[in-house]
């Protein structure tokens, strides 16, 4: 996603020194993903055993049910992929908070549209399939914003492959657009960590009421407010993110305006795919972190610096 999104900026911004910058972006975005990558690889070697429970089995259960309940509320009843999201996530914390970030999970499945070909049977499958995926992963990656929408993408992916999904075309908003869409993924980035670590509502509440807001009050407000929801939505999962893995509200800023960057250079890319968005965020907190370690590493603070 982050090549794609790289590859649709240097598009959508022209040739010369823009396709430099683009370049010079994606070689500094794949260096901080490939070392936060491999710390993470690192741990998860290091973990003795693996084994299927009974808390798993009820995960898989809850990812593979929000799937299509939540395509059902998006397309058939028509309140849109955000708020249909947005509520299926708000209901589940509601109703159990054991199961809250799976059914989440398997909502963001449910995002998928019929821009991508997708129906009721296709979305029940690639459900399944991130179900799957969600237990296999649940040692990785932990306290990531986003890995709960790279989940759901990997089951779409998956249905994919066999000719279940196809993903639509999308084009590169202009300069004007694409700034306003980056600022509103930094806001809603740090809103949203905000509310889950300061305020203690926890990420899957304070995503939920990030998106529903945004869902409802960006499309009649903006020439553009689909697309402002969408990418309000998008950051909400950066900002799922915990303390441990982004450190405060300045970092976060940063990861939910790399969210806003990745989101409007992958905008041509696997249109109408549940999970698309998280997946933006993902990347978004991998380069966010990786980028904050290696400058640790790289630039270390003396041990005679005054930090008072």
């Amino acid at each position: 996603m982050s090549v794609a999104a790289a590859a649709g900026l240097a598009t959508g911004v022209g040739g010369g020194p823009d396709r430099l910058l683009g370049a010079v972006v994606l070689a500094v975005a794949a260096a901080s993903i490939g070392y936060t990558a491999a710390t993470e690889a690192r741990y998860a070697l290091r973990t003795d055993g693996f084994g299927v429970t009974r808390v798993d089995l009820g995960n898989a259960t809850a990812v593979a049910a929000a799937a299509p309940v939540t395509y059902a509320l998006s397309v058939r009843v028509g309140v849109g992929a955000v708020v249909a999201s947005a509520l299926v996530g708000l209901c589940a914390h509601l109703l159990t908070e054991t199961y809250a970030a799976p059914a989440y999970c398997g909502s963001f499945v449910g995002m998928a549209t019929p821009a991508a070909g997708a129906d009721l049977g296709s979305v029940a499958a690639a459900g399944a399939a991130a179900a799957v995926v969600f237990v296999l992963a649940k040692r990785a990656f932990n306290g990531f914003g986003g890995k709960l929408g790279t989940t759901a993408f990997v089951g779409c992916l998956s249905v994919a492959a066999v000719g279940g999904l196809a993903p639509g075309t999308g084009a590169v908003p202009g300069p004007t657009v694409a700034a306003g869409l980056v600022a509103a993924a930094a806001v809603a980035a740090v809103v949203t960590f905000l509310v889950s670590v300061r305020l203690g509502r926890g990420p899957v509440v304070a995503s939920a009421v990030v998106g529903l807001v945004a869902g409802v009050v960006c499309p009649p407000l903006f020439a553009a407010g689909d697309a402002v929801a969408a990418v309000a939505f998008c950051a909400s999962f950066a900002g799922m993110a915990t303390p441990e893995r982004i450190p405060g509200p300045g970092a976060m800023l940063l990861a939910g305006g790399v969210a806003g960057v990745a989101f409007v250079g992958a905008a041509p890319y696997f249109v109408g795919f549940g999970g698309k968005l998280g997946t933006i965020a993902f990347a978004a907190c991998l380069v966010t972190a990786g980028g904050l370690s290696l400058g640790r590493i790289l630039a270390p603070v003396g041990g005679g610096a005054v930090t008072g």
